[in-house]
């Protein structure tokens, strides 16, 4: 990062919001567009939250309340299954750590598939949005050029908040799809990836329990305006995500002008804590930091992910100021050991025998470090247990 402050200010901004209830006393559904904004000429700004679950249902119930009050803005979410026939009914509902709120069913804007929130625009002639938060796992990631789709138009920016090394063939993806029509690009301004340090896990349909961290880290992988689908960004790509989730208190939001870094960033938690989570059947995070052996082996995973990350950092074309260091491997084992018996994303899945972020998050870390040259067997061995364990269950 170019400032190099994110990983200090983690601890002291993402912990530092007062704790506050919110919720809305209105009693009637809000109109999807305003009137008065329709008749001074002015396009109701929108913004679509795919994927509500645990991660979405939070970071969209931030930016919710951040414009709950204005005419011109409206938050509308993607709900799929039970949890839209639940928040219908009794909307969404966040136990957090920086304060509790609720969005009351009257005031939710929620829509099944993402072709009736385009349809559900109807007053007026333009149904694009400005932008598309999606917070999808990465299983998911094929499915996310047909969703976003119908919500896209050349002004709108897509942030994609998901775990793992998913850009590049996110944004083949869809290209393809557009090549398939015979047109050309991705179809939006901008895409942004994004890095949730955030311990939240969804308890049942509308029920929320975020318990520790909650800042989030965008950077660019595609932007327009700077002609570039390999990380190159404008001003413009930075002052207009800044402008989206800075008034979105209580989340700690920074920009990282260096996506591929905060993406290997992530990874050097992810990989060891997520890894030996489920490797070892399924455990907690404090059970991990406070074992001797599993402890060591978390160090020994940490250091071949740095390893693997600044080999890949070098390869296109970082400083060594840009690199991963000493300083990383502290912070990740002391944000581990205040986190309590968090139970990684993964783990849930392994539980639940639903399908593992496992070719994005794992496997492509390792394909990276063949491709680099760089060892890494802990991690390999790690891999190994974790795709034995997705084969064995059947948890594609």
């Amino acid at each position: 990062f170019a400032t190099h402050d994110f990983h200090n200010n983690f601890y002291v901004s993402a912990f530092s919001a007062s704790s506050t209830d919110v919720s809305s006393s209105s009693s009637t559904k809000p109109k999807i567009t305003d009137d008065a904004a329709v008749a001074n000429g002015k396009k109701t700004k929108r913004i679509a939250i795919l994927g509500a679950g645990a991660v979405g249902s939070y970071y969209g119930g931030r930016l919710w309340e951040s414009v709950r009050s204005r005419s011109d803005t409206n938050v509308m979410f993607h709900l799929r299954n039970e949890h839209f026939d639940h928040c219908t009914e009794h909307g969404i509902d966040v136990s957090s750590y920086h304060g509790d709120f609720s969005i009351p069913a009257e005031d939710l804007l929620a829509f099944p598939t993402t072709e009736d929130m385009s349809r559900g625009c109807v007053d007026d002639d333009d149904s694009s949005f400005d932008w598309v938060v999606c917070a999808l796992k990465s299983t998911s990631l094929e499915e996310v050029p047909t969703l976003c789709e119908p919500l896209l138009s050349p002004e709108t920016r897509l942030v994609v908040i998901m775990n793992g090394l998913i850009e590049d063939d996110l944004i083949e993806m869809m290209k393809e799809r557009r090549r398939r029509k015979g047109l050309e690009g991705v179809g939006c301004k901008a895409i942004y990836g994004g890095m949730a340090l955030i311990c939240s896990n969804r308890l049942s349909p509308g029920k929320i329990s975020h318990t520790y961290g909650g800042k989030l880290v965008c950077g660019v992988a595609y932007s327009s305006d700077a002609n570039g689908d390999n990380g190159q960004w404008a001003e413009s790509d930075r002052r207009a995500i800044l402008d989206l989730f800075e008034p979105a208190a209580p989340v700690p939001f920074e920009f990282d002008p260096n996506l591929r870094r905060g993406r290997w960033w992530k990874n050097v938690w992810n990989l060891p804590f997520s890894g030996i989570s489920v490797s070892m059947g399924g455990i907690t995070v404090d059970r991990i930091v406070n074992d001797p052996s599993l402890r060591k082996l978390a160090y020994n995973v940490i250091d071949e992910t740095i390893a693997i990350a600044n080999a890949d950092l070098v390869r296109h074309g970082c400083s060594d100021d840009e690199l991963l260091g000493e300083e990383t491997r502290d912070e990740m084992m002391a944000l581990s050991d205040n986190m309590g018996p968090y139970k990684p994303s993964t783990m849930l899945d392994l539980h639940a025998k639903k399908p593992m972020e496992v070719k994005y998050l794992f496997r492509r870390a390792i394909d990276r470090a063949d491709d680099l040259g760089v060892a890494c067997p802990h991690l390999e061995t790690l891999v190994c247990h974790i795709e034995a364990h997705q084969r064995y269950h059947d948890l594609f």
